[in-house]
């Protein structure tokens, strides 16, 4: 198999060079990494990540305004897209989408790196975006890993700093010794201990071990970074992946004879074919809004769920694995694989929708939760990518650039659609309109904060006492469960908050009445 990088690996090295803006730069990529653990909340992102995000395209933007990089047309479509997403962090509460937005902004900060710099592939979206995604990712930040340490080694050959950097290093190698051996000291001396308490009233220990943790864990942080950009910046093992080595590399893996594959292809669309007609009245039955006697509403939806999971996961893997490995000429693409692959997609989106309906059908009769409106969506996806394979079966266009373009925006209609705050309302207004005969009030509670505007409003709308009892229990207990500081705030929990402390106030001026 041919090499997939075009330097081989007894390829001198290229030289580091470093300038001011250079080792400036490795300065706040070191600080950055710092930030990185110390803002962000894994578990709870919040305003810490939208500032974290704020700090370090700021820097890097004035970094590359340094080196001379100028921003274009499509790096600023992503930095667009990356105040996009770091507003819905700031905004909305729901922990698994802004989940979802921090892997999509740390994507986009890469992509944003790489426009910057006009290091891709292509000069466009397109199938090499692939091969962009290793170099980025990969390559260039992990082959420069090294150069944040030689460019902050560059401060060391100013007088000033000769003697400084190595003293600051010291003391934080030996920070534990220290604290261990103040520690011990307070232990054996009782003036001392308040001496100590005194002076360092407001520093805890558990601080300061916090605090060289995050400083420790974010200098692989601050490498990756460095990198990165130094790395697009300077040119430097930018070269290692091109759309000649990438296609080098793909033809060197079609291996698969023609026969072997359409083979397989036509033993997948038989077998879909004898699913779809043994299993026709229970594939279709939910566009007539009828159930089969022996499932219920629950049994019916998940099993076209994970009907549509299986078949579309299955369907995708094997389109991949068939263009990928089929033995055909550099540029050709053979009429019959285009036929099957056709014949495959045409079954999936007909299963997918298929889901949902029965889908659609199932929300009708319980409502709105979590997982249906994630699910749905991932429907919708789904049948959006294999249509786009089915045109491109019979009209040749860059169908990479439209799928991505497609999930880019399905991802931030998603991600501003306010799920959370969506799902309580539409139960809620079913409720109340009676086309909903239960509502869940603990399955909402387990909702984010997005969801207490509209509890609050049906607690005071509402006559049903206990109704209004399972309200108070639910929105009371969230308040000791969502306790943040600054760095996990968001716009809805803050709202939230604030209707609990109006609820509070409601409750104690009842009491005061009854009393």
């Amino acid at each position: 198999m041919e090499a997939y990088m075009t330097l081989s690996a007894k390829k001198e090295k290229p030289e580091m060079s470093f300038n001011k803006s250079d080792t400036a730069f490795s300065i706040a990529a070191v600080i950055c990494g710092f930030l990185y653990w110390y803002l962000i909340r894994i578990l709870r992102f919040g305003a810490g990540t939208t500032i974290f995000a704020v700090i370090l395209f700021a820097v890097t933007l004035t970094y590359m305004s340094k080196s001379g990089i100028k921003q274009n047309s499509k790096s600023l479509v992503c930095m667009t897209m990356a105040a996009l997403l770091t507003a819905q962090i700031f905004i909305f509460d729901n922990g698994f989408i802004a989940g979802l937005s921090f892997i999509m902004l740390s994507a986009v900060y890469v992509y944003w790196v790489c426009l910057s710099a006009n290091r891709r592939v292509d000069n466009r979206i397109s199938v090499y975006i692939m091969s962009d995604a290793v170099k980025q990712l990969l390559v260039i930040p992990f082959a420069n890993f090294g150069c944040c340490a030689a460019g902050i080694n560059g401060i060391s050959k100013d007088k000033k700093f000769k003697k400084i950097l190595p003293a600051a290093i010291g003391i934080l190698i030996f920070t534990p010794f220290i604290v261990a051996v103040i520690t011990l000291l307070v232990s054996a001396d009782s003036a001392f201990e308040e001496f100590v308490n005194k002076a360092f009233d407001y520093i805890k220990l558990y601080r300061v071990f916090n605090f060289i943790i995050q400083v420790l864990a974010g200098i692989p942080v601050a490498f990756y970074i460095y990198g990165l950009v130094y790395g697009n910046i300077k040119g430097r093992y930018a070269d290692r992946i091109t759309a000649e080595s990438t296609d080098r590399a793909a033809y060197s893996v079609r291996f698969a004879p023609k026969s072997a594959i359409y083979a397989v292809l036509t033993v997948f669309n038989v077998i879909y074919l004898v699913f779809f007609t043994v299993q026709a009245v229970y594939l279709f039955s939910a566009f007539g809004g009828s159930l089969p006697e022996e499932f219920s509403y629950a049994e019916y939806a998940r099993r076209g769920f994970f009907e549509l999971c299986a078949v579309a996961v299955i369907n995708l893997g094997i389109l991949i694995v068939t263009h990928l490995f089929a033995k055909r000429e550099p540029k050709t693409e053979p009429k019959l694989l285009h036929i099957q692959t056709l014949i495959t997609s045409l079954f999936t989106i007909l299963l997918i929708i298929t889901a949902l309906s029965k889908m659609v059908m199932y929300i009708d009769r319980f409502g709105l939760t979590q997982l249906r409106v994630f699910t749905s969506w991932f429907m919708v996806l789904l049948s959006f990518i294999f249509l786009i394979i089915c045109v491109r079966q019979m009209v040749r266009f860059n169908s990479s650039k439209l799928i991505v373009t497609g999930f880019v925006i399905w991802f931030l209609l998603l991600s501003f659609s306010n799920v959370d705050g969506l799902i309580a309302k539409y139960n809620i207004e079913r409720y109340k309109n009676g086309t909903l005969a239960e509502l869940d009030i603990s399955t909402i509670g387990q909702l984010s904060d997005a969801a207490v505007p509209h509890l609050y409003d049906l607690y005071k709308n509402t006559q049903d006492a206990g109704l209004r009892d399972q309200i108070e229990r639910t929105l009371l207990y969230r308040e000791h469960t969502t306790q943040s500081d600054i760095r996990q705030f968001n716009c809805q929990k803050n709202l939230a908050d604030k209707i609990r402390a109006e609820l509070r106030i409601v409750l104690s001026e009842a009491e005061d009445q009854v009393h």
